[in-house]
């Protein structure tokens, strides 16, 4: 175990600058080294820009190209790199990158903001697209299920493409009444987007999503392993923003959604839903889960829902890396209007892996994460902090602030910590608001429904981390950071050195800053206390 977390915490440098970026600042803006944590930049845009051989694409108003499909975007290569500038109005057109970059020289597309810092908008709605042959490529239906479509089928996918500073909006069909439509390539005749469509749609390896807006669309971001010779490998997610995302009344939608062999999330800022959908926040089947240093909020069907393996049913659960999933120094921050769950572990339903061959039945590690729940008892009987499927599905959960919030004067929800399943591993140094109890009714012996009593938590365990409103001593209004009064500070655990270590923070409205002890150890929640 702990070799193969080394290998993949030195997988976690992500942030694209050694790459393709053209830093305007300087190099003191990179401010970690080690190979447990990410390359961070702070407060600064990085710019694309060509390396070794590659060629440099302007887009814009009095550039090179004015529109980007005058790019010939099906001959970028190693090094190539489009600029898209911001104007006063979007571009109302559609991207597809099928080729390849390396690992030294990836292809990059990225946007170049105005003076006060507005990113250029690609904008679905009656979008125009490079005309392609998509039989070199891909099936046709492919080509119209994203803005940006990074997908190329069958033993010559794409690899090595970086996207950042763009706002991706507009495909999707939030009515279901085919009123969201782009242009079929090639010609003036308009198609309806399906309601799967998405801002980014992606197949390949080695992709990265920086500092982007995605708004507006079917699924902001999907991406799915169909098999070796098409797959989704090494998806880092770093510094966006992804809200809005969804469709009407339906639940199959999401802001994230995503099935790869490795997929890192680091400084973004999830949610909420698009206003009437039923989708989740951010939802995973990928083997290698790391979520760290995010900002979650509702409302949404759940916060974070890390679901069996689907696609991948043949090959992940073969992995270490899906036994294995870390969500770490995110505030996870629910809506009274939102769903019972905040992070599910497990299927989405028992029997959902086709002869159980993909359920997800490893460790969750929890740690240093701020929960906040907000109900009462007229809006919501339950309400569960970890809903983990199976008893087989281990949960070691340390430093996490569990707080729920009652702003009204009706009674509260019942909040527990288990659902009904889940083996506790590690449950310690956590602040539990006094109105949890351990599982579905565990507080009271005679309804008791834990369905692993011999390894899930009992009442007992929670009591000593239990803490009073006036103990928690949290800012309700500056992301529930801890005050002088929290009991929080200086009671965490020491990080154990076989899990990813805590050296970051997030900073709003998205990315990360330096996390530093100030005491005698580090505190419990997402947060510091300066």
């Amino acid at each position: 175990m702990k070799s193969y977390l080394k290998i993949y915490a030195f997988s976690l440098l992500i942030i694209c600058n050694f790459s393709c970026n053209k830093d305007k600042d300087s190099d003191e803006n990179l401010i970690a080294d080690a190979v447990d944590a990410p390359d961070v930049i702070l407060g600064t845009t990085n710019i694309c820009d060509a390396k070794g051989n590659g060629k440099l694409y302007e887009v814009g108003p009095g550039k090179e190209y004015e529109n980007i499909i005058d790019v010939p975007t099906e001959n970028l290569g190693p090094g190539d790199a489009v600029r898209i500038y911001a104007k006063s109005e979007a571009y109302y057109e559609r991207l597809i990158i099928a080729t390849k970059g390396t690992k030294e020289e990836p292809i990059c597309v990225c946007g170049v903001p105005d003076e006060a810092g507005k990113l250029p908008i690609l904008d679905g709605t009656n979008a125009r697209v490079r005309p392609v042959n998509v039989s070199s490529y891909f099936n046709e239906n492919t080509a119209y299920l994203g803005i940006i479509v990074i997908a190329r089928n069958y033993g010559n996918h794409p690899e090595y493409i970086n996207v950042s500073n763009l706002q991706i909006q507009g495909a999707h069909q939030y009515m279901e009444d085919d009123s969201q439509q782009s242009y079929i390539m090639g010609t003036d005749e308009l198609k309806p987007y399906s309601r799967a469509s998405s801002g980014v749609y992606m197949r390949g390896s080695h992709i990265q999503i920086n500092n982007c807006l995605v708004r507006h669309n079917g699924n902001g971001i999907f991406g799915a392993y169909n098999s070796a010779n098409d797959p989704l490998i090494d998806v880092r997610l770093n510094n966006n923003i992804i809200q809005h995302n969804g469709t009407y009344d339906v639940s199959q939608q999401h802001n994230i959604y995503i099935e790869s062999e490795g997929l890192v999330s680091i400084g973004n800022q999830f949610g909420p839903v698009r206003e009437g959908a039923k989708g989740t926040n951010y939802k995973s089947r990928s083997a290698g889960d790391v979520i760290m240093y995010n900002y979650f909020v509702g409302p949404a069907a759940r916060q974070i829902n890390l679901a069996e393996s689907e696609n991948s049913v043949d090959y992940f659960p073969g992995l270490t890396s899906f036994q294995t999933t870390y969500v770490a120094g995110n505030i996870i921050e629910g809506n009274e209007n939102g769903s019972a769950t905040m992070l599910h572990y497990g299927n989405d339903n028992v029997s959902a892996s086709p002869m159980e061959r993909g359920n997800r039945k490893g460790t969750l590690y929890s740690y240093n994460n701020t929960f906040v729940i907000k109900s009462n008892i007229e809006l919501s009987y339950r309400k569960i902090f970890f809903d983990v499927t199976f008893c087989e599905g281990t949960l070691k959960a340390f430093n996490n602030v569990l707080y729920y919030e009652n702003n009204s004067s009706n009674g509260d929800s019942q909040i527990s910590f288990f659902r009904e399943s889940g083996t506790a591993g590690l449950v310690s140094n956590n602040l539990i608001s006094t109105a949890t109890i351990a599982a579905y009714n565990t507080k009271y012996i005679d309804e008791d429904q834990r369905r692993c009593a011999e390894t899930s938590l009992d009442f007992k365990e929670l009591e000593s981390m239990l803490a009073s409103e006036v103990d928690f001593g949290l800012d309700k209004d500056n992301l529930y950071k801890l005050t002088s009064s929290s009991k929080a500070i200086d009671a965490g655990m020491d990080i154990p050195s076989e899990v990813l270590n805590l050296e970051f923070q997030f900073k709003s409205p998205s990315g990360v800053e330096p996390r530093t002890i100030n005491g005698a150890a580090i505190d419990i929640g997402a947060f510091e206390f300066n």
